[in-house]
């Protein structure tokens, strides 16, 4: 186990309306660890990381980033989102920019990085996706795969401290799935900070270092990849993990 606690999440609860979607989910997430939650649709998963990038706030509860509490009125999100970036499902390239300028756009803008060492890094995230010969092409002109490696390629171009990532090969054809999870755990092995949602088990066997999984809104059951595949103790556990299984056989 790390033991610097990047991520300490108290209580947090998350209403919409009359529907509660997080109740009283606790969590430490500690720097260099991969974190991989899984559990049903609906159970709260994705809801969490957007409280986590600020892209939805929480109702209750408190979430600390190194020490400081990102729920509170007056947290200034601009530089926390610099260091805490965010993989989506859908990718949210821009379609009018090349793959290139889709990389180098925030480095430039946010971090005031001069174009042609933006467009060096870009080339190299680019080089270590698989994806420099694609750095002239418009994210129209490729596939699921390949726009979801642009994708994480524009997240560590802004040397992120944390990579979240929003259940990246939900969008994709079965056939493009892997090499996504290649890089992912390629990034795994630099150390990087990272919480994964996804339905993908065999990455969670393979590559986390404590697997999440949620229910109804809160953590049902947490552990080492081998405690929660090989032994669940929660019944909600179980069930889901045999269901899943019995699917991808």
């Amino acid at each position: 186990m790390k033991d610097q606690v990047v991520f300490e999440i108290k209580n947090v609860k998350k209403n919409f309306d009359d529907l509660e979607v997080l109740r009283d989910v606790n969590m430490e997430i500690h720097k260099g660890e991969v974190v991989v939650i899984i559990g049903p649709s609906g159970s709260g998963k994705s809801t969490l990381l957007r409280c986590l990038n600020l892209l939805e706030t929480a109702s209750g509860g408190e979430i600390l980033y190194n020490g400081d509490d990102i729920t509170r009125k007056d947290f200034v999100a601009s530089d926390y989102r610099k260091k805490v970036g965010m993989v989506f499902q859908r990718f949210n390239l821009f379609q009018n920019k090349s793959v290139l300028n889709n990389v180098t756009v925030a480095p430039i803008s946010l971090n005031k990085m001069e174009k042609k060492e933006a467009e060096e890094l870009a080339l190299d995230l680019l080089d270590k996706v698989g994806l420099k010969s694609f750095a002239k092409a418009y994210p129209e002109t490729l596939s699921g795969g390949q726009q979801q490696r642009v994708a994480i390629a524009r997240a560590l171009a802004m040397s992120p401290d944390v990579l979240l990532f929003d259940e990246p090969t939900s969008a994709l054809d079965p056939e493009l799935v892997g090499d996504v999870l290649k890089v992912m755990k390629d990034i795994a092995d630099t150390g990087m900070t990272m919480i994964v949602v996804t339905h993908e088990m065999q990455f969670a066997r393979e590559v986390a270092d404590r697997v999440i999984f949620m229910a109804d809104g809160y953590v049902a059951e947490e552990g080492s990849p081998e405690e929660i595949f090989t032994n669940p103790k929660n019944p909600r556990t179980k069930e889901f993990l045999a269901r899943v299984i019995k699917e991808e056989a």
